[in-house]
Order: C-alpha cells, then structure tokens, then sequence
C-alpha cells in the first residue's frame, strides 16, 4: 500500500510537471482576453474532459502501442528523454509550447493538447505504463495522469483570480522550476535506458 502510494505521488509530480499549468496560464488568458468569466470556464471544463480522455487513452494503451511499432524499453527511454530534454529546454528559454491557434475550438486545440497534454506528457505516460505493464502499475498511472489533469483544471479555471494575486514574474519563475525538473527526470531517463540496453545487448555477449 505504501509502495503503491509512493509510486502514486512520484508519477504525479512527473505528469504535474510536465503538464506545467503555471507556463500554460498566460498563453490560456491571452486565448480567451476577450471572453467573460462564464465562456472562459467553460471552455476550460471542455478542455478537461478532453484532458482526461487523451491521458487515459494513452495510458490504457500505451504497451499496445508500443508492440504494434516494435519499439524496445531502452529505445522509448533514450527517445523520450531527448524529447523531454528538448521540451524543459523550449519551455526554460521560454519559447511558445504552440505557435499556432485554431479559434474554431481552442478547449480541445490548443489548450487540452498540445498545451497541457502534449508530446512529453504522452511520452512519460507511454514510459510509465510500460515500464512496469501490471495492472496495479497502469491503474496507478490512470489515476495520477488524472490527478494531474484535475489539478491543471483547477489552476486554469481559477486563472483570471490567481494572475490577480501572483505577478507575472513569479508564474514565469514557478513554470521555469518546472522546466528544470523536466529536463532532470528526461536526463534519467537517458541513463536508464543506456544502462538497459548495455545490460541486455552487450553483457549477454
């Protein structure tokens, strides 16, 4: 029970961070300026069913994915990382998380994905799920990606009243914290998967 409470909390501080709603706040304000209260939460509601649906659709089906591609452990860790490593360093130079915006229905593009369910977060649900493929382990990534998600809700509907209280700087300061943990967790996985791969190839010769 404990493990299993352990693994819960370090999987969500995984996905909280690279979901970062701190760096997703002013490019979600910015989106929906000239909205009022009622639309820009409604908005934000939408964003999150979206939310929960793409990280459960990604966690339930992650080692799926991976067989059909015949993609190795080592190969998904080395890959991963680099791609995370490139997001914390995008994120920590503060370069954009999307350059473009489809105004048709931002709740589901840009916001639900690629701004808070983007390419790292599918990457480290896909890394997390298969590194340990039991059900105990994929309920337990289901439910911190959703704690996640729901945290991410909160933090963006609540938006327009914490940028009253919190300055600008300080959001940018806590989103750049985030990036660094990113790029720690990326560059562990790289060693990991080095590591697995030298143990699985090269010690068996």
């Amino acid at each position: 029970m404990i493990e299993a409470l352990l693994a819960f909390i370090n999987y969500y501080i995984q996905l909280f961070a690279i979901m970062n709603p701190f760096s997703a706040i002013p490019t979600f304000l910015s989106l929906t300026d000239a909205l009022d209260t009622v639309t820009r939460r409604s908005i934000v509601d939408r964003a999150f069913i979206a939310m929960c649906i793409l990280v459960a659709l990604f966690t339930l089906l992650g080692t799926y994915v991976l067989s059909v591609f015949g993609i190795s452990l080592p190969a998904l860790r080395v890959g991963g990382g680099i791609l995370l490593v490139a997001i914390g360093l995008d994120m920590l130079s503060g370069m954009p998380r999307t350059k473009s915006v489809e105004p048709r229905d931002i709740a589901v593009v840009p916001i639900a994905t690629p701004l808070v369910v983007g390419p790292g977060t599918i990457t480290t649900l896909l890394l997390l799920t298969s590194l340990n493929p039991t059900i105990l382990n994929t309920v337990i990534v289901l439910f911190s990606g959703l704690s996640a998600a729901f945290t991410t809700y909160i933090l963006l509907r609540y938006s327009d009243i914490i940028i009253k209280y919190v300055k600008p700087s300080v959001m940018k300061g806590i989103g750049r914290f985030m990036a660094l943990i990113i790029v720690s967790v990326a560059v562990e996985m790289i060693m990991d998967g080095v590591k697995q791969y030298i143990e699985e190839n090269l010690m068996i010769r």
